[in-house]
């Protein structure tokens, strides 16, 4: 069973507070005599469901062509229940007794169940929602010694309540001998989205950049 992941990108795609929206701008319109359509579009490299690159907050750190193929495959991933509420801190305490199973992970992904305010509540998604403790980091490379990819259903891992936190956290996950990769906004909506399962990343390839919006299918047994 194949499942999507990742929400379309459009134009009102919620947003990290003072993150720019995505544009489109036609460059030649076949309307006005060009013999072709084409545009253009800009975009943050962190618009939409997309993944953080070390270079995100490290200043040498490896970039998404470092670290992301045209198609990269993640196996095996979990998905954790952490069910929380507005701007609550998700910590070591909410992960130590639901990860015993998944010590050979690749990748982690955390449902809060903040999705559910996406569709209803753009603005108090991109605002109010949930925040991971820097500690998270420490803690799943102890026990997940192969993780390389960690997410969540909502906007990012930090809150704009808490930024300076939410920039150690950055840290914790990006830099380091061992980077493990950041996936936000995701949509963990599908209840079939618990069990061991394979997750295939497609970003828009291009070089240099601390960060991209994806594609990600989840592959369900």
């Amino acid at each position: 069973m194949i499942i999507p992941l990742s929400y379309p990108f459009s134009p009102g795609s919620p947003l990290y507070p003072n993150t720019p929206p995505p544009s489109v701008h036609p460059l030649q319109s076949m309307r006005r005599g060009a013999t072709a359509n084409t545009s253009t579009i800009t975009f943050s490299t962190h618009s939409g469901t997309h993944v953080d690159a070390p270079r995100h907050f490290c200043g040498q750190g490896k970039t998404i062509a470092d670290c992301l193929a045209v198609v990269t495959v993640f196996y095996p991933v979990y998905c954790i229940d952490v069910p929380k509420g507005a701007a609550e801190e998700i910590m070591v305490s909410d992960l130590e007794n639901r990860i015993s199973h998944v010590q050979d992970a690749e990748a982690i992904l955390i449902r809060t169940g903040w999705h559910r305010v996406r569709s209803g509540n753009p603005e108090r998604y991109c605002t109010d929602h949930p925040w991971v403790s820097p500690d998270v980091s420490r803690f799943l490379r102890e026990q997940c010694p192969g993780l390389r990819l960690f997410g969540l259903d909502q906007i990012s891992i930090s809150s704009p309540l808490q930024r300076e936190t939410g920039h150690a956290c950055h840290r914790a996950f990006l830099c380091g001998e061992r980077p493990v990769l950041l996936l936000e906004d995701l949509d963990l909506s599908n209840d079939r989205v618990t069990k061991r399962f394979r997750m295939h990343i497609f970003p828009v390839f291009i070089d240099d950049i601390d960060g991209i919006p994806v594609t990600v299918i989840a592959e369900i047994p």
